[in-house]
């Protein structure tokens, strides 16, 4: 069984985790293309991906995950209009998928998260089961201090943390779903709105938190596209394809027909 994360991050910390002494304030961002912004400023991206992970034919095993640092000192450029902010964007994650997940033993899942850099939280794996209604449902489990250069990955057993629970909320909406801490506290909440889909961060957080809580986010957003009816017909059809293409009966049937 996973280990508990409580909401004040005691647990991540007597296992010497680190986080940054900033709290950054709730707030609401979105997802557009491949970025990720905030609500109240949509022309300045927060987070960056390196692929669009919900095109049906991104057909990428892992997607980088950086963040978009602004005001950085020593970065700032001088124009005809004044000082200009030359963002910085510093990689912190690999989100991964890799191909045939399903039906592979040597990695320990079909979605997960590592750390590029060791001043995150450290890896994650999103474990999935049904929910109610058919709906799935997800757990975030944190092996800290652990990044993509580690082997093994993640830990095993109690020292695994659960660092996210993600429900579906039927009483919102059909692609709603609330975030949870270890404890049962809300930290966000999801939902998809006009097409756009977001991610109401509800609970201050340090920063190192809520780079982990948007990676896990996407994650989840790449599940649901990877996992669906349509990406699943196109597999099928393409290896179907495939398969037609290099079995030679198949081509003297076709020859002779």
């Amino acid at each position: 069984m996973p280990q508990t994360m409580d909401s004040d991050s005691d647990s991540f910390l007597k296992i010497g985790g680190k986080l940054s002494k900033d709290i950054l304030e709730p707030t609401v961002l979105f997802l557009s293309g491949q970025s990720v912004l905030a609500e109240s400023s949509t022309s300045t991206p927060l987070y960056q991906l390196n692929s669009d992970i919900r095109s049906i034919s991104n057909k990428d095993t892992s997607v980088t995950f950086e963040r978009v640092e602004h005001d950085v000192p020593g970065l700032a450029i001088e124009t005809d209009k004044g000082t200009a902010d030359t963002p910085r964007k510093q990689h912190l994650f690999y989100l991964a998928h890799p191909m045939n997940a399903q039906y592979r033993t040597d990695i320990p899942a079909k979605y997960y998260i590592t750390s590029a850099v060791p001043e995150t939280v450290g890896n994650i794996r999103l474990e999935t089961s049904e929910a109610r209604f058919q709906k799935t449902s997800f757990k975030a489990l944190l092996s800290a201090n652990k990044t993509a250069s580690d082997k093994p990955l993640f830990d095993e057993g109690k020292q695994q943390l659960l660092l996210f629970d993600i429900q579906p909320n039927w009483k919102v909406g059909r692609n709603c779903y609330r975030w949870n801490d270890s404890n049962g506290g809300q930290v966000a909440f999801e939902e998809k709105e006009d097409d756009r889909y977001k991610l109401s961060l509800t609970r201050s957080m340090s920063q190192e938190l809520r780079d982990a809580l948007v990676a896990t986010w996407l994650l989840r957003l790449w599940h649901d596209t990877a996992e669906s009816r349509q990406a699943k017909r196109e597999f099928f059809e393409s290896m179907a394809s495939t398969n037609e293409s290099t079995d030679p009966y198949m081509k003297r049937q076709c020859i002779v027909m």
